[in-house]
């Protein structure tokens, strides 16, 4: 399968990033590491488990089989008890891929009554120590301004180390997303932007071109957002999620045309 979204081609970005020399760190072993004590070159992996949960078991095993420990965000629907045990047997971290704000229509008491109750679900069978923001492009509201409004209750409220956008200083940490079916930052990521992608110093649109420069070590500190559904294991597959993100990609590239994209004050 020639193509830079298959689980060929995602076991040669990890095996790239271990010929460069990256230690691996969840989100909560960054946030919770003050930064004089992380490594001097490390990595995030982190996943948003948006579909597809058979996918992102098959890439946790491929992690662990690695001895890598990475993060995955799930939403409420992909939750599964035993999904997440899973995950975390495995090594890895498991947070929520919230969404409250957006299906609460903008309603901050109501976001975070629904955030409250389903935190509350998710650690009945895991651990949540970070979560992180769904982004809906269809959405004119943002999930993160529930953190941002005025009177929004603290991280710390809810015993939470943090969130994988608002926490982490990526002008220090070099962000790629693999959002649109490219790494390339652009028209195809509406809400998927932190504050240091205009400091970036390097961009890249393939994942042969990604793996290359975590064989060369280019970056010191990054953090990788890899969508477990978008990574084919068959031929089929492959021709699905290529129509598929094509299709969405249309539509995000409709909707810079009728209204511009959400810039949160705290995130770009």
């Amino acid at each position: 399968m020639a193509d830079g979204f298959t689980t060929e081609a995602y076991v040669d970005l990890l095996d790239a990033a271990d010929d460069g020399g990256y230690e691996f760190l969840t989100v909560a072993d960054y946030l919770a590491t003050p930064a004089e004590d992380r490594p001097a070159r490390f990595l995030l992996l982190r996943h948003d488990v948006d579909r597809k949960v058979r996918n992102a078991a098959r890439m946790a095993r491929i992690e662990a089989d690695r001895g890598i420990e990475a993060t995955y965000y799930v939403r409420t629907g992909t939750f599964d008890p035993g999904f997440v045990r899973t995950l975390e047997s495995l090594g890895h971290e498991v947070g929520y891929h919230y969404e409250d704000y957006v299906r609460a229509d903008g309603d901050l008491g109501e976001a975070h009554d629904r955030f409250a109750r389903h935190l509350h679900l998710f650690r009945r069978y895991c651990d949540v120590e970070t979560v992180c923001m769904h982004g809906n492009p269809l959405s004119p509201h943002d999930n993160r301004d529930m953190w941002t409004a005025p009177d929004a209750p603290a991280f710390g409220a809810y015993d939470l180390l943090g969130e994988a956008y608002l926490s982490m200083d990526f002008v220090d940490v070099t962000y790629f997303s693999d959002t649109g079916r490219t790494w390339r930052d652009g028209a195809l990521k509406i809400k998927d932007h932190t504050v240091g992608d205009s400091a970036k110093a390097v961009s890249v649109g393939e994942t042969a071109e990604l793996a290359a420069l975590l064989r060369e070590g280019a970056v010191d500190r990054g953090c990788l957002l890899v969508h477990p559904e978008r990574w084919a294991d068959s031929v089929p597959e492959l021709l699905v999620e290529r129509t598929k993100d094509g299709a969405i990609n249309a539509v995000k590239r409709g909707l810079r045309l009728v209204r511009p994209p959400a810039t949160p004050s705290s995130t770009s």
